[in-house]
């Protein structure tokens, strides 16, 4: 792909490990841990085959192929979900479902709203808002368990901390009750 060159390769891993950084910062943990650990063994792998043990070159090319396909899928991957946080149609429709599923949490219709929620952080794994009420849905439906995981994601998704003072409440709620 970049062939041999040191400062291309450099600014590929580099920016592959950006995205894997902010997968990490932003609660995609999964995408984040399994990038920035393929990225260092393949580094590794290069390095070792090309300055310490003078592997063969069939090794070393496959190293830097494969650190630098996996820094482009993780950039890619990340500039996808970006574009669909914020352009695709789901995002444009993302106020009228919130308000839809808000609705059906307030008629006691749980079912209905963790769909609707569910929906809604699949389309966007950052949105903390969604993910406070389905939280708050599977708590009503007696789910305390999945409830906390869905608090958890919302407070690592949350870097601006909107949401703050809200999850210190259900946190201490929790630790009281």
């Amino acid at each position: 792909m970049f062939g041999s060159h040191l400062l291309t390769n450099l600014l590929v891993f580099l920016a592959g490990q950006a995205a894997a950084w902010f997968c990490l910062r932003t609660g995609r943990f999964l995408w984040g841990a399994v990038g920035t650990t393929s990225l260092w063994l393949l580094l590794d792998a290069y390095l070792l085959t090309r300055y310490v043990f003078d592997g063969p070159d069939w090794l070393r090319t496959g190293s830097l192929w494969g650190l630098q396909l996996v820094a482009v899928f993780l950039v890619v991957s990340l500039a996808i979900a970006r574009w669909r946080r914020r352009w695709s149609a789901a995002a444009k429709e993302r106020k009228p479902r919130f308000v839809a599923g808000m609705a059906s949490y307030l008629r006691s219709d749980y079912p209905a709203a963790r769909a609707t929620f569910r929906q809604l952080v699949r389309t966007d794994p950052w949105d903390a808002a969604a993910w406070i009420a389905l939280g708050d849905v599977l708590r009503r439906s007696g789910q305390p368990g999945p409830a906390r995981r869905c608090y958890r994601r919302a407070a690592a998704v949350d870097v601006a901390h909107q949401y703050r003072d809200l999850l210190e409440q259900l946190r201490s709620e929790r630790a009281a009750g």
